[in-house]
Protein backbone atom coordinates (compact mmCIF):
# COMPACT_ATOMS: atom_id res chain seq x y z
CA UNK A 1 0.00 0.00 0.00
CA UNK A 2 1.27 3.45 -0.79
CA UNK A 3 0.74 7.16 0.45
CA UNK A 4 -0.50 9.30 -3.15
CA UNK A 5 -1.06 12.72 -2.54
CA UNK A 6 -3.30 14.17 -5.28
CA UNK A 7 -2.70 18.22 -5.75
CA UNK A 8 -5.31 19.15 -8.07
CA UNK A 9 -6.95 22.18 -10.01
CA UNK A 10 -10.76 20.93 -9.05
CA UNK A 11 -12.81 19.49 -5.69
CA UNK A 12 -13.54 15.71 -6.10
CA UNK A 13 -17.09 15.54 -5.77
CA UNK A 14 -18.60 18.55 -6.93
CA UNK A 15 -16.47 19.33 -10.19
CA UNK A 16 -19.01 20.29 -13.02
CA UNK A 17 -16.89 17.61 -15.41
CA UNK A 18 -15.03 14.63 -14.37
CA UNK A 19 -11.74 14.96 -15.68
CA UNK A 20 -8.62 12.23 -15.69
CA UNK A 21 -6.96 13.07 -12.25
CA UNK A 22 -10.46 11.82 -10.63
CA UNK A 23 -10.48 8.86 -12.48
CA UNK A 24 -6.77 8.53 -12.02
CA UNK A 25 -7.83 9.02 -8.19
CA UNK A 26 -10.66 6.28 -7.87
CA UNK A 27 -8.15 3.82 -9.49
CA UNK A 28 -5.49 4.02 -7.09
CA UNK A 29 -7.80 3.96 -4.09
CA UNK A 30 -9.28 0.83 -5.51
CA UNK A 31 -5.90 -0.67 -6.11
CA UNK A 32 -5.38 -0.31 -2.61
CA UNK A 33 -3.50 2.93 -2.09
CA UNK A 34 -4.13 5.45 0.25
CA UNK A 35 -5.05 8.66 -1.88
CA UNK A 36 -5.12 12.33 -0.39
CA UNK A 37 -6.75 14.62 -2.94
CA UNK A 38 -5.90 18.30 -2.14
CA UNK A 39 -7.61 20.95 -3.77
CA UNK A 40 -6.21 25.05 -4.42
CA UNK A 41 -6.53 26.59 -0.95
CA UNK A 42 -9.58 29.25 -0.77
CA UNK A 43 -10.59 32.14 1.51
CA UNK A 44 -13.50 34.63 1.84
CA UNK A 45 -12.81 36.43 -1.30
CA UNK A 46 -14.46 33.03 -3.65
CA UNK A 47 -17.78 34.88 -2.51
CA UNK A 48 -17.16 38.05 -5.06
CA UNK A 49 -16.31 35.57 -7.32
CA UNK A 50 -18.27 32.71 -7.40
CA UNK A 51 -20.39 31.68 -4.23
CA UNK A 52 -20.91 27.67 -5.20
CA UNK A 53 -17.47 27.35 -5.31
CA UNK A 54 -16.93 29.21 -1.99
CA UNK A 55 -19.33 26.83 -0.14
CA UNK A 56 -18.12 23.69 -1.65
CA UNK A 57 -14.47 24.14 -0.76
CA UNK A 58 -15.32 25.40 2.70
CA UNK A 59 -17.44 22.00 3.04
CA UNK A 60 -14.13 20.11 2.16
CA UNK A 61 -12.38 22.55 4.58
CA UNK A 62 -14.66 21.68 7.70
CA UNK A 63 -14.70 18.30 6.82
CA UNK A 64 -11.41 17.61 7.47
CA UNK A 65 -10.34 15.10 5.18
CA UNK A 66 -13.09 13.13 5.13
CA UNK A 67 -13.19 9.77 3.29
CA UNK A 68 -15.51 10.49 0.10
CA UNK A 69 -14.50 6.88 -1.37
CA UNK A 70 -12.25 3.67 0.00
CA UNK A 71 -8.70 4.80 0.67
CA UNK A 72 -9.20 8.49 -1.15
CA UNK A 73 -9.77 11.43 1.39
CA UNK A 74 -9.85 15.51 0.05
CA UNK A 75 -9.17 18.18 1.93
CA UNK A 76 -9.16 22.10 0.55
CA UNK A 77 -6.81 24.37 2.99
CA UNK A 78 -7.88 27.98 3.81
CA UNK A 79 -5.64 30.62 3.49
CA UNK A 80 -4.91 34.65 4.06
CA UNK A 81 -3.75 34.64 0.81
CA UNK A 82 -4.65 33.67 -2.97
CA UNK A 83 -3.32 34.01 -5.96
CA UNK A 84 -5.11 34.84 -8.89
CA UNK A 85 -5.06 36.22 -12.46
CA UNK A 86 -5.12 39.67 -11.74
CA UNK A 87 -1.61 41.30 -11.95
CA UNK A 88 -0.80 42.25 -8.20
CA UNK A 89 -2.16 38.09 -7.06
CA UNK A 90 -0.22 37.32 -10.17
CA UNK A 91 3.18 36.42 -8.76
CA UNK A 92 5.48 34.05 -7.54
CA UNK A 93 5.16 35.57 -4.23
CA UNK A 94 1.82 35.79 -3.97
CA UNK A 95 1.79 31.86 -5.09
CA UNK A 96 4.20 31.13 -2.55
CA UNK A 97 2.30 33.04 0.80
CA UNK A 98 -1.00 31.17 -0.85
CA UNK A 99 0.77 28.30 0.64
CA UNK A 100 3.01 29.71 3.61
CA UNK A 101 -0.58 31.45 4.86
CA UNK A 102 -2.35 28.48 5.28
CA UNK A 103 -4.71 28.64 8.46
CA UNK A 104 -4.30 26.37 10.34
CA UNK A 105 -0.90 25.70 8.70
CA UNK A 106 -0.91 23.19 5.55
CA UNK A 107 2.55 21.27 6.73
CA UNK A 108 0.84 20.77 10.40
CA UNK A 109 -1.87 19.20 8.56
CA UNK A 110 -0.73 16.99 6.62
CA UNK A 111 1.27 15.83 9.34
CA UNK A 112 -1.36 15.26 11.83
CA UNK A 113 -2.96 12.83 9.51
CA UNK A 114 0.00 11.05 7.79
CA UNK A 115 0.73 13.16 4.22
CA UNK A 116 4.05 14.78 4.82
CA UNK A 117 6.11 11.63 4.04
CA UNK A 118 4.61 10.40 1.00
CA UNK A 119 5.42 7.58 -1.70
CA UNK A 120 4.24 9.80 -4.90
CA UNK A 121 3.58 13.11 -4.79
CA UNK A 122 1.06 13.69 -8.32
CA UNK A 123 1.89 17.34 -9.10
CA UNK A 124 -1.19 18.53 -11.04
CA UNK A 125 -2.04 21.97 -9.59
CA UNK A 126 0.73 24.68 -10.22
CA UNK A 127 -1.44 26.65 -7.83
CA UNK A 128 0.36 24.34 -4.98
CA UNK A 129 3.69 24.66 -6.56
CA UNK A 130 5.05 25.25 -3.27
CA UNK A 131 3.82 22.87 -1.34
CA UNK A 132 6.18 20.48 -3.27
CA UNK A 133 8.69 21.84 -0.39
CA UNK A 134 6.59 21.02 2.31
CA UNK A 135 6.57 17.50 1.79
CA UNK A 136 8.65 14.51 1.21
CA UNK A 137 8.20 12.69 -1.20
CA UNK A 138 9.83 9.54 -3.07
CA UNK A 139 8.62 10.06 -6.37
CA UNK A 140 7.08 13.16 -7.66
CA UNK A 141 4.51 12.10 -11.13
CA UNK A 142 3.45 15.46 -13.51
CA UNK A 143 0.56 14.50 -15.81
CA UNK A 144 0.18 17.30 -18.69
CA UNK A 145 -3.20 16.96 -20.15
CA UNK A 146 -3.37 20.17 -22.11
CA UNK A 147 -1.45 23.40 -22.85
CA UNK A 148 -2.43 26.04 -20.45
CA UNK A 149 -0.04 27.92 -20.90
CA UNK A 150 -2.55 29.16 -24.29
CA UNK A 151 -5.71 29.44 -22.22
CA UNK A 152 -7.42 32.63 -21.59
CA UNK A 153 -6.89 32.41 -17.98
CA UNK A 154 -3.86 31.49 -18.24
CA UNK A 155 -1.29 32.53 -14.72
CA UNK A 156 1.78 34.61 -16.12
CA UNK A 157 3.84 32.14 -14.37
CA UNK A 158 2.58 28.86 -15.35
CA UNK A 159 5.47 27.68 -17.67
CA UNK A 160 8.00 28.63 -15.14
CA UNK A 161 6.30 26.57 -12.68
CA UNK A 162 5.70 24.24 -14.92
CA UNK A 163 9.27 23.70 -16.63
CA UNK A 164 10.39 23.31 -13.48
CA UNK A 165 7.94 20.42 -12.45
CA UNK A 166 8.64 19.10 -15.59
CA UNK A 167 12.36 18.84 -14.94
CA UNK A 168 12.00 17.76 -11.47
CA UNK A 169 9.63 15.11 -11.95
CA UNK A 170 10.30 11.46 -11.93
CA UNK A 171 7.64 10.54 -14.76
CA UNK A 172 6.00 13.12 -16.95
CA UNK A 173 2.76 12.01 -18.09
CA UNK A 174 1.71 14.14 -21.71
CA UNK A 175 -2.11 13.15 -23.07
CA UNK A 176 -1.17 14.55 -26.30
CA UNK A 177 0.97 13.97 -29.48
CA UNK A 178 1.08 17.76 -29.24
CA UNK A 179 2.22 18.00 -25.77
CA UNK A 180 4.68 15.59 -26.38
CA UNK A 181 6.69 17.63 -28.90
CA UNK A 182 5.69 20.50 -27.03
CA UNK A 183 7.00 19.22 -23.77
CA UNK A 184 10.47 17.02 -25.34
CA UNK A 185 12.42 20.42 -25.53
CA UNK A 186 12.73 20.30 -21.63
CA UNK A 187 12.99 16.89 -21.11
CA UNK A 188 13.07 13.82 -24.30
CA UNK A 189 11.41 10.80 -21.49
CA UNK A 190 7.68 11.68 -21.60
CA UNK A 191 5.09 9.13 -21.47
CA UNK A 192 2.50 9.36 -23.65
CA UNK A 193 -0.49 8.84 -22.24
CA UNK A 194 -4.20 9.49 -23.70
CA UNK A 195 -7.11 10.19 -22.05
CA UNK A 196 -10.15 7.59 -21.75
CA UNK A 197 -13.49 6.39 -20.19
CA UNK A 198 -15.32 5.38 -17.25
CA UNK A 199 -17.09 2.40 -18.90
CA UNK A 200 -19.05 1.40 -15.99
CA UNK A 201 -20.71 4.67 -15.34
CA UNK A 202 -21.82 4.46 -19.85
CA UNK A 203 -22.96 1.15 -20.26
CA UNK A 204 -25.86 -0.08 -18.57
CA UNK A 205 -29.03 -2.17 -18.70
CA UNK A 206 -30.99 0.44 -18.75
CA UNK A 207 -31.78 4.29 -19.59
CA UNK A 208 -34.12 6.84 -19.02
CA UNK A 209 -35.55 9.34 -21.77
CA UNK A 210 -34.63 12.34 -20.76
CA UNK A 211 -37.55 15.07 -19.86
CA UNK A 212 -35.75 17.70 -21.97
CA UNK A 213 -36.01 15.11 -25.17
CA UNK A 214 -39.53 16.59 -25.55
CA UNK A 215 -40.02 15.55 -29.31
CA UNK A 216 -38.49 11.82 -29.56
CA UNK A 217 -39.46 11.96 -33.43
CA UNK A 218 -36.55 14.33 -34.37
CA UNK A 219 -32.95 13.42 -34.92
CA UNK A 220 -30.92 14.47 -31.92
CA UNK A 221 -27.16 15.46 -32.41
CA UNK A 222 -25.94 16.33 -29.06
CA UNK A 223 -22.46 17.85 -27.33
CA UNK A 224 -21.67 17.42 -23.61
CA UNK A 225 -18.51 19.70 -22.15
CA UNK A 226 -17.81 22.72 -20.98
CA UNK A 227 -19.05 25.21 -24.25
CA UNK A 228 -16.00 27.76 -23.66
CA UNK A 229 -13.66 29.76 -25.85
CA UNK A 230 -12.25 26.63 -27.76
CA UNK A 231 -15.82 25.82 -29.22
CA UNK A 232 -16.91 26.81 -32.12
CA UNK A 233 -19.76 28.70 -32.06
CA UNK A 234 -19.98 30.01 -35.29
CA UNK A 235 -20.07 26.21 -36.57
CA UNK A 236 -22.47 25.17 -34.63
CA UNK A 237 -24.47 27.78 -35.92
CA UNK A 238 -24.32 27.08 -39.52
CA UNK A 239 -24.63 23.43 -38.70
CA UNK A 240 -28.65 24.61 -36.80
CA UNK A 241 -29.20 26.45 -39.61
CA UNK A 242 -28.05 24.14 -42.56
CA UNK A 243 -30.12 21.21 -40.71
CA UNK A 244 -32.83 22.65 -39.18
CA UNK A 245 -34.80 19.03 -38.80
CA UNK A 246 -32.14 18.12 -36.51
CA UNK A 247 -31.89 19.36 -32.64
CA UNK A 248 -28.46 20.24 -30.83
CA UNK A 249 -28.80 19.68 -27.66
CA UNK A 250 -25.86 21.47 -25.41
CA UNK A 251 -24.93 19.77 -22.10
CA UNK A 252 -22.48 21.68 -19.88
CA UNK A 253 -21.46 25.04 -18.58
CA UNK A 254 -21.75 28.40 -20.96
CA UNK A 255 -18.15 29.99 -20.86
CA UNK A 256 -18.38 32.09 -24.27
CA UNK A 257 -20.50 34.00 -25.82
CA UNK A 258 -23.84 31.69 -26.98
CA UNK A 259 -26.93 34.53 -27.99
CA UNK A 260 -26.88 34.05 -32.01
CA UNK A 261 -27.50 30.14 -30.69
CA UNK A 262 -30.39 31.12 -28.42
CA UNK A 263 -32.30 32.59 -31.07
CA UNK A 264 -32.43 29.32 -32.96
CA UNK A 265 -35.10 26.98 -32.28
CA UNK A 266 -33.47 23.62 -32.77
CA UNK A 267 -30.36 24.53 -30.76
CA UNK A 268 -31.16 23.74 -26.78
CA UNK A 269 -28.83 24.92 -24.11
CA UNK A 270 -29.42 22.40 -21.86
CA UNK A 271 -26.76 23.98 -19.16
CA UNK A 272 -24.96 21.84 -16.43
CA UNK A 273 -26.32 17.75 -16.10
CA UNK A 274 -24.99 15.28 -13.19
CA UNK A 275 -22.24 12.65 -14.64
CA UNK A 276 -24.39 10.22 -13.48
CA UNK A 277 -26.64 11.13 -16.00
CA UNK A 278 -24.81 11.77 -18.88
CA UNK A 279 -25.27 8.21 -20.65
CA UNK A 280 -29.20 8.60 -20.91
CA UNK A 281 -28.98 11.86 -22.93
CA UNK A 282 -26.14 9.86 -24.92
CA UNK A 283 -28.56 6.98 -25.37
CA UNK A 284 -31.24 8.54 -26.64
CA UNK A 285 -29.40 10.48 -28.82
CA UNK A 286 -28.48 10.68 -33.23
CA UNK A 287 -24.85 11.79 -33.36
CA UNK A 288 -22.44 13.39 -31.30
CA UNK A 289 -20.00 16.84 -32.03
CA UNK A 290 -17.11 17.78 -31.11
CA UNK A 291 -16.38 21.67 -32.78
CA UNK A 292 -13.49 22.49 -31.67
CA UNK A 293 -11.91 25.62 -33.18
CA UNK A 294 -8.61 25.10 -35.05
CA UNK A 295 -5.91 26.12 -32.58
CA UNK A 296 -2.82 26.00 -30.89
CA UNK A 297 -4.72 25.14 -27.81
CA UNK A 298 -7.18 22.79 -29.73
CA UNK A 299 -4.35 20.76 -30.95
CA UNK A 300 -3.16 19.95 -27.46
CA UNK A 301 -6.18 18.17 -26.49
CA UNK A 302 -7.37 14.77 -26.76
CA UNK A 303 -11.12 15.01 -25.70
CA UNK A 304 -12.37 13.12 -23.07
CA UNK A 305 -15.94 13.25 -24.52
CA UNK A 306 -14.62 11.42 -27.62
CA UNK A 307 -14.28 7.84 -25.57
CA UNK A 308 -17.46 8.87 -23.55
CA UNK A 309 -19.57 9.44 -26.82
CA UNK A 310 -18.53 5.80 -28.67
CA UNK A 311 -18.58 3.95 -25.48
CA UNK A 312 -22.32 3.86 -25.89
CA UNK A 313 -22.13 3.37 -29.84
CA UNK A 314 -22.47 6.77 -31.21
CA UNK A 315 -20.88 8.02 -33.88
CA UNK A 316 -19.03 11.37 -33.45
CA UNK A 317 -18.02 14.16 -36.15
CA UNK A 318 -15.04 16.48 -34.86
CA UNK A 319 -12.99 19.41 -36.43
CA UNK A 320 -9.48 18.17 -37.81
CA UNK A 321 -7.60 19.40 -34.64
CA UNK A 322 -4.64 17.80 -34.52
CA UNK A 323 -4.63 15.33 -31.89
CA UNK A 324 -7.39 13.65 -34.52
CA UNK A 325 -4.39 11.87 -36.26
CA UNK A 326 -2.75 10.05 -33.97
CA UNK A 327 -5.94 8.08 -32.17
CA UNK A 328 -7.49 6.37 -34.73
CA UNK A 329 -10.35 6.73 -33.91
CA UNK A 330 -13.59 5.70 -35.71
CA UNK A 331 -14.68 9.04 -35.60
CA UNK A 332 -16.27 10.99 -38.57
CA UNK A 333 -13.39 14.18 -39.38
CA UNK A 334 -14.89 17.50 -40.99
CA UNK A 335 -11.97 19.37 -43.03
CA UNK A 336 -14.74 22.50 -43.13
CA UNK A 337 -18.32 23.85 -42.03
CA UNK A 338 -19.96 21.86 -45.14
CA UNK A 339 -18.38 18.92 -44.48
CA UNK A 340 -19.15 18.86 -40.57
CA UNK A 341 -22.89 19.35 -42.13
CA UNK A 342 -22.67 16.25 -44.36
CA UNK A 343 -21.07 14.22 -41.82
CA UNK A 344 -23.30 14.96 -39.42
CA UNK A 345 -26.26 13.70 -41.91
CA UNK A 346 -23.69 10.56 -42.65
CA UNK A 347 -23.41 9.80 -39.17
CA UNK A 348 -26.95 9.40 -38.61
CA UNK A 349 -27.40 7.42 -41.28
CA UNK A 350 -24.70 4.92 -40.46
CA UNK A 351 -25.82 5.11 -36.55
CA UNK A 352 -26.43 1.09 -36.79
CA UNK A 353 -23.91 0.31 -38.66
CA UNK A 354 -21.17 1.48 -37.17
CA UNK A 355 -22.30 1.00 -33.66
CA UNK A 356 -19.98 -1.45 -32.22
CA UNK A 357 -17.07 -0.39 -33.77
CA UNK A 358 -17.30 2.57 -31.76
CA UNK A 359 -18.22 0.52 -28.65
CA UNK A 360 -15.06 -1.98 -29.28
CA UNK A 361 -12.99 1.26 -29.79
CA UNK A 362 -14.46 2.70 -26.44
CA UNK A 363 -13.52 -0.57 -24.50
CA UNK A 364 -9.78 -0.80 -25.68
CA UNK A 365 -9.38 3.33 -23.78
CA UNK A 366 -10.73 3.11 -20.11
CA UNK A 367 -9.81 4.68 -18.01
CA UNK A 368 -9.12 1.17 -15.97
CA UNK A 369 -6.72 0.38 -19.20
CA UNK A 370 -4.46 3.93 -18.76
CA UNK A 371 -4.12 2.84 -14.83
CA UNK A 372 -1.88 0.38 -15.42
CA UNK A 373 0.57 2.14 -17.63
CA UNK A 374 0.61 4.62 -14.30
CA UNK A 375 1.03 1.35 -11.75
CA UNK A 376 3.97 0.35 -13.79
CA UNK A 377 5.75 3.32 -12.48
CA UNK A 378 4.42 3.16 -9.03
Amino acid sequence: MLKILMLEDCDYINSIVKIGSQHYGRELAEDGNQVLWLTPPYNELYLLKDKEEYYIRKTAHKNNFQEVEKNLRVYCPHSLVIAGQQKLFNTKLFHKLSVDLCMPNIKSKLKKHSFDNVDVLFMNNMRLYYLKDKVKYKKMFYRCNDDKTLRDAAYDNYNYFENDIIKKSDIVFVTSMDLLEKKQKIRKDLVYLPNGVELENFIRDEYRLPEDFTDTQRKKCIFVGAFASWLDVELVEYSAKMLKDIDFYIIGPVKTDVECLKKLSNVKLLGVKPYIEIPDYLYHSDVAIIPFKINSFTNSITPVKLYEYMSLGLNVVTTDFREMQFINSPAYIAKHKDDFCDKILLSIKNKEFNKETNIKFAKENTWANRYLTIKKYL
